[in-house]
């Protein structure tokens, strides 16, 4: 098995619900996102994917949905406002609270694979690991052998109140 990654930079503003602490306010990010992709097999030119088709399906769709959003969770009381008060679709809602752990979580396990399930690319081809890097220092990495028993993106509203 051959593995290929792929990264790339967006910017979006967030900020975490229920949370005690600087995040707790609304702040941005140049976020960076490294996309890990394996196949059993190279295709007929030695290749998992091609560079610019990971570009073209998974990093298109990415930018539409998170690049130069306000990406907030969907029970945040101020998403509804502030989406209600900009009305430009510059808010996100998420069903997660906007932490890098549940970012990364929810782009491996839902977002890049129906992308890639959409886009009709060789059927063998599956996303084994997204980072999501907050800054230079600080990162969260989902896997595939994720240790989430649900294999979905844990958040607040997992957890009781």
């Amino acid at each position: 098995m051959i593995t290929v990654t792929k990264k790339h930079s967006f910017s979006s503003a967030h900020r975490l619900y229920n949370y005690n602490g600087q995040c707790e306010h609304l702040h941005g990010h140049n976020y960076i996102v490294e996309i890990s992709i394996i196949s059993k097999e190279l295709n007929n030119l030695g290749m998992v994917i091609d560079f610019d088709d990971i570009k073209k399906i998974l990093i298109v769709a990415l930018d539409q949905i998170w690049d130069h959003k306000t990406l907030l969770y969907n029970q945040d009381p101020l998403c509804q406002k502030l989406s209600d008060l900009l009305n430009d679709g510059s808010v996100c809602a998420v069903p997660f609270n906007p932490t890098a752990e549940n970012m990364a979580a929810y782009l491996g396990t839902e977002f890049f694979p129906t992308v890639l399930k959409e886009s009709k690319v060789q059927d063998d081809i599956k996303v084994i690991s997204v980072t999501v890097y907050e800054t230079i220092n600080n990162c969260a990495t989902w896997h595939l052998a994720s240790l989430i028993p649900t294999g979905k993106p844990v958040g607040l509203h997992d957890n009781p109140e």
